[in-house]
């Protein structure tokens, strides 16, 4: 159940006129990129004709999506702006499919490894931030993989990742356990595209440094794809490219990404590697 669902065949300057506002904050209402007045959901629910439980359960809803998010309370300050709606949304998805072209995944990263990224990435912090930083990722991971039933998710790497050092031999080995570990989970998948692919280096080209597929259960925000890229980061929806970008993952998945079997015997070796 979704606004954009429930609107059907109403044209979107039908439903601006309901709530006395423009067809780009109904657009903004629909893709979820806005925090939505209870007032204004009501108006449309009203105008769509829709039940007494499904009104109830938008009221619920709204209520919920105007609440702080987890992250608001103590790392609001050094969380980018980019990122707040990615962290809001990825613990309600119940498929994720993610690709990075540099580092282990964000939600994979032990401890030691993320605190090495974030003391020598491109935004220059002191100890205490990168501190909150690690600790922040730390609940990240455990807000999406933590709960009583977390998303699928399918992780796709660039081999590159596995001899890109992050820190000492030592933090990389106990990285690499770390994604060996995860992967016999039932619900996770973690894959590593083969550098000598063409897809790849497509993806590369385009400034596809990081890609996020995130889909949601009923009720929830419509599908989406994150991106981020070297200096800018976006989010896309059906209304944008996103089927482009949705098929591009699937290709890697698909055509690019060595096997889950190969891609454990792919971890097995860089820990030889780093433990030798």
């Amino acid at each position: 159940m979704t606004l954009r669902g429930l609107r059907g065949k109403i044209t979107m300057m039908a439903a601006a006129k309901t709530i006395n506002s423009s067809v780009s904050k109904v657009s903004r209402l629909e893709r979820a990129e806005s925090p939505p007045e209870l007032r204004d959901v009501l108006a449309l629910a009203a105008s769509y004709r829709v039940d007494a439980e499904t009104q109830a359960e938008l009221e619920h809803l709204t209520r919920r999506a105007r609440e702080p998010e987890w992250f608001q309370h103590h790392y609001q300050d050094c969380t980018p702006q980019w990122l707040r709606r990615l962290f809001g949304l990825e613990s309600q998805a119940i498929d994720l499919m993610a690709y990075e072209s540099s580092v282990v995944s964000g939600l994979l990263q032990t401890e030691e490894y993320a605190r090495e990224v974030i003391r020598t990435g491109l935004h220059h912090c002191d100890e205490e931030e990168v501190e909150r930083r690690v600790q922040m990722r730390l609940e990240r991971q455990n807000r999406v993989f933590g709960q009583p039933e977390p998303p699928r998710a399918t992780f796709l790497m660039d081999e590159s990742v596995l001899r890109r050092r992050a820190g000492s031999a030592q933090v990389m080995a106990e990285q690499m356990r770390q994604l060996l570990r995860l992967s016999d989970l039932p619900h996770v998948s973690i894959r590593f595209v083969l550098e000598d692919s063409a897809i790849a280096a497509n993806a590369a080209s385009a400034g596809s440094g990081s890609m996020t597929h995130l889909k949601f259960g009923a009720g929830g925000p419509p599908e989406m794809v994150y991106l981020e890229g070297y200096e800018e980061a976006s989010y896309r929806t059906k209304e944008d490219d996103l089927e482009r970008h949705v098929q591009l993952l699937l290709r890697l998945s698909a055509e690019a990404a060595a096997s889950r079997a190969k891609s454990r015997q792919m971890l097995e070796e860089a820990i030889k590697r780093f433990s030798a």
